[in-house]
């Protein structure tokens, strides 16, 4: 950073003096969102009493073009009198390769040297293999036409010393020629080590060179100082950085008691993949928020729904008019008639728009990217459950169980969904997606195949027909018997889900039977799944029988929506 005199200022309260400082500036911090990101970019400077200019040059972020806040020193000696923000003639950045950046272009020569040497070495056995094919080439044209001419040609004497010269000769560059081939054959495996030396050392060269921005914007901002001092120059930038939670989840288990650790991590990107920053990110304290940038900040004020009286004859009259042209009080009426609503399965009200409490994770220690990857992973910490095991199945769909528990979030913040590596007793056992769970939320988490609990689904009867010439209306009459068998060594709380048709019409009739009725027949809300709480001990056997009836009148048929 060096600094400029850039003019003179006429005052009587400060120094003549004004100085134009051109910042150098480092990532030093940045808080990170599930969106965006706020990074700091930090520059230490001399400042003497004066006013003075500061030019710093910041990505330009697709959420604003200015920024957010600026520190600078002492407040009480040091006054923000205006700043401007451009990215019209920002000057091009000179930035002082690193000493990473120097060593590694130093490697780079070193190799393009020996690279180049050992070229030369090949070309000269590519030359003596030319040159032997050459002389190859002549001896045999010599050898088949001869010298001179008829009137000229040579002796006999002549010929036969000729013939021994051409047989030497030829021996002699054939060996020449086999040599150097063999000679080239071996010297390919150190040649193409040599390539990949080369392109490996531009490969690192080019990771730490700084990218050329495009989208920067220059940020000048006038001071005026009151005090000397050594002053940090703090900016924050919103910028295009990103995190997202992974987890890995150890189940220990004894029975139906067990102990949950859930380790969080998170997968941090920061800009376009593979793209590197403006300043490298060599230091930084990194903070992670549960918070949303795209999160809505205010409620949805409703409008007044005005509904007014309007005679029957009247309302007729208008609708007898084309569709195309209507009234004011006529939509007015028309908005409230009754809807006739469907009944669809319910979602989860456990939705990303929930803005609940927002948790900071700050990792600890001094923090860096690694550029060369799409994204650079951070432990964050560890969550310890004790968890009251369950089994669960689906009678109609499985053969076998699956554990369960009824993880509730005590943190007092957010967990946020995302990716989870299960591990059971140590063992890897597959990968599930924890949904996000809000606080003091329960949430059923399945941990694994629980292989202990076989589930066997048996048809008894599947009738369809009319239930009589009279009454006209036709039936289906379903009976099914599931059986849960029981090889663990300990009792197991097990749930039974199944399921039975529900009606939107009253002509529908649908009628279930059960032995055992089940316990919930509205699971979380959901129409007609059904729920069979089991105390299955140790190595038994429970059966449960269910079918439904359904009727309808004749001439109609019952369809899933």
């Amino acid at each position: 950073m060096r600094p400029l005199i850039a003019g003179l200022l006429l005052t009587t309260a400060l120094p003549a003096f004004a100085d134009t400082f051109e910042l150098d500036t480092d990532v030093t911090a940045a808080l990170i969102t599930g969106n965006g990101g706020v990074v700091t970019y930090t520059s230490e400077l001399a400042l003497t009493p004066g006013r003075h200019t500061l030019i710093s040059f910041l990505p330009a972020a697709g959420y604003s073009d200015t920024v957010l806040d600026t520190r600078i020193g002492d407040p009480a000696s040091v006054r923000i009198v205006a700043q401007s923000t451009t990215s019209e003639h920002a000057k091009p950045i000179r930035i002082e390769p690193s000493a990473e950046q120097t060593t590694a272009q130093t490697a780079f020569e070193t190799a393009q040297a020996a690279q180049r040497a050992f070229e030369q070495t090949y070309e000269v056995k590519q030359a003596e293999i030319t040159a032997a094919q050459t002389q190859l080439k002549l001896l045999a044209v010599t050898a088949e036409k001869g010298f001179g001419t008829p009137e000229n040609g040579i002796n006999a004497e002549q010929l036969v010393a000729v013939a021994t010269a051409l047989a030497d000769t030829t021996k002699t560059a054939t060996l020449a020629l086999s040599t150097a081939k063999t000679e080239l054959l071996a010297m390919e495996p150190q040649r193409e080590k040599l390539r990949k030396d080369t392109q490996h050392a531009a490969d690192v060269l080019s990771s730490l060179k700084p990218d050329a921005h495009q989208d920067l914007i220059q940020v000048t901002t006038q001071i005026e100082v009151t005090q000397a001092q050594t002053a940090k120059v703090e900016f924050d930038n919103l910028e295009a950085a990103y995190w997202s939670p992974t987890y890995t989840a150890e189940l220990t288990q004894d029975g139906t008691d067990g102990t949950l650790l859930l380790h969080r991590e998170a997968t941090v990107s920061v800009g376009r993949a593979g793209i590197k920053p403006l300043d490298a990110w060599g230091a930084v304290d990194i903070t992670l928020s549960t918070a949303s940038l795209s999160d809505r900040t205010d409620t949805r004020i409703p409008w007044p729904v005005i509904q007014t009286l309007i005679d029957e004859s009247r309302l007729q009259k208008r609708k007898s008019v084309s569709g195309a042209s209507y009234s004011r009080e006529m939509a007015s009426d028309m908005a409230a008639e009754p809807i006739a609503l469907s009944i669809e399965e319910e979602q989860s009200g456990n939705t990303s728009s929930f803005a609940g409490q927002t948790l900071l994770f700050t990792l600890g220690g001094k923090n860096s990217i690694d550029w060369t990857t799409d994204s650079s992973s951070f432990n964050i910490d560890t969550l310890s459950f004790d968890v009251d095991l369950y089994a669960m199945a689906n009678a109609a769909n499985e053969e076998n169980a699956f554990l369960y528990t009824d993880l509730k979030n005590e943190t007092g913040g957010v967990i946020l969904a995302g990716p989870v590596k299960l591990h059971r007793d140590g063992t890897l056992i597959g990968e599930t997606r924890l949904p996000k769970l809000v606080p003091n939320q329960d949430e059923a988490i399945g941990l694994g195949p629980l292989y202990g609990i076989q589930i066997k689904r048996d048809t008894l009867s599947v009738e369809e027909g009319d239930s009589g010439f009279i009454s006209a209306k036709s039936e289906v009459n379903r009976a099914f018997r599931t059986t849960v068998i029981s090889s663990l060594s300990y009792d197991m709380p097990t749930k039974l889900l199944d399921v039975i048709p529900t009606s939107e019409n009253e002509d529908l009739v649908i009628r279930m039977a059960a032995n055992p009725r089940p316990s919930d027949e509205n699971r979380d809300g959901k129409r007609g799944v059904l729920v069979w709480d089991i105390d299955l001990g140790a190595g038994d056997t429970e059966v449960v029988n269910f079918g439904y009836e359904m009727k309808w009148p004749s001439g109609q048929i019952p369809i899933q929506k």
